[in-house]
């Protein structure tokens, strides 16, 4: 090979290198709670693609320092819930500070605003998924679906500069940007949805209780299960008649109270929501198990009334200890009578509260 022709090489590489630089993502956003919910949306999620002429699995952001358009002609129609979207959020920063955890409020704001003079410097959902591309419906007044997004478990951060990636890291402690979580997308959700429209089940959209709730992982034990816990607690637990606590929960006298409780029913199901603030929504911590005699037991870890508390490089001695001690807790309690528990949808809302619905187990009646 000619020194000739090995330097038009370097300069044609280095003239790509200097192209790429120039459209590198860079997140300019000061508050680090916004700039990591934009970040994880923008980089694990993007438009689902059937066109050939774009590669399937670009993020957002991919797309954005590639200057690629679309249309709607490139969309695959896939329906993705909202729900999930929040979820990956929630899943990345579970080893985050705290602090850098996005309100209920904020978190609605995001999705649900429209660009305008008075959030010119707020990151929006919209900017990265445009409304026109990406509509909105709502399935039975319960889920909010987005249309046409894709969830990306391996992304590629090729297009981030690097001060953001080490952001990214720094914030979340995360080295590798690999998850290990599936995400429920089809394309039939699209055909699901159009008939649901078409009969009228679809509702406007207002915001809902999905816009503050996370669906968190259950699980579930028949009868032939009961008694084969083996810790001391949850033995005790399971041995008490009606509602049961234990853990650094039981006796608290300050504070908002954990697992006070409203059982709800009608015809066909029964209601029950626990009150559970400052416990954790790591699916690693907590957990619900239903069994087909309706005895419901949560189990968690409360993350308050530490004596002392670390903030990065500061140590803060609490002169107060008025919520509750942080530690493993569990609280169970009897449904009004036996339930399927196979047939069992619940939530555990940033409020706090946890919520589950549960179908009964009702007799044959015979003429």
């Amino acid at each position: 090979m000619s020194g000739g022709t090995t330097r038009e090489i370097v300069s044609a590489l280095v003239a790509e290198n200097s192209r790429q630089g120039n459209v590198l993502i860079s997140l300019d956003i000061e508050d680090d709670k916004l700039f990591l919910l934009h970040f994880i949306i923008g980089t694990y999620f993007g438009p689902d693609l059937r066109n050939h002429h774009h590669p399937k699995k670009q993020s957002a952001f991919q797309l954005q320092a590639a200057s690629s358009p679309i249309t709607s002609d490139d969309l695959s129609g896939s329906i993705m819930k909202r729900a999930e979207l929040e979820r990956v959020y929630h899943y990345i920063i579970r080893n985050a500070d705290p602090s850098l955890i996005v309100k209920t409020g904020i978190l609605r704001q995001y999705f649900n605003a429209k660009r305008n003079d008075s959030n010119r410097g707020f990151p929006l959902f919209r900017d990265l998924y445009p409304l026109a591309l990406h509509p909105e419906t709502r399935l039975r007044n319960q889920y909010k679906l987005i249309q046409s997004i894709l969830f990306i478990s391996d992304p590629d951060t090729s297009c981030m500069r690097q001060n953001c990636i080490k952001r990214f890291r720094r914030l979340t402690g995360m080295q590798s940007f690999t998850l290990s979580l599936s995400i429920d997308l089809t394309e039939t959700n699209s055909i699901v949805v159009a008939n649901e429209v078409e009969h009228g089940i679809v509702e406007n959209m207002e915001p809902s209780k999905e816009d503050t709730c996370l669906e968190f992982p259950v699980t579930f034990a028949g009868n032939d299960k009961a008694g084969t816990r083996t810790s001391s607690e949850e033995s005790d637990v399971a041995a008490k008649p009606g509602f049961g606590v234990n853990g650094p929960i039981a006796g608290t006298q300050a504070g908002p109270v954990v697992g006070l409780m409203d059982i709800g029913e009608c015809t066909d199901a029964y209601l029950f929501r626990v009150s559970l603030p400052g416990v954790k929504r790591d699916e690693r911590d907590f957990s619900c198990e239903v069994e087909d005699n309706g005895k419901v037991l949560v189990r968690g870890v409360t993350t308050t009334g530490e004596k002392r508390v670390h903030r990065y490089s500061q140590v803060f001695d609490m002169q107060t200890q008025n919520l509750c001690p942080a530690g493993h807790f569990s609280v169970s309690f009897h449904l009004p009578g036996p339930v399927h528990p196979q047939e069992f949808s619940g939530s555990f809302g940033t409020d706090g509260i946890l919520e589950g619905i549960v179908m009964k187990k009702l007799q044959k009646q015979t003429v």
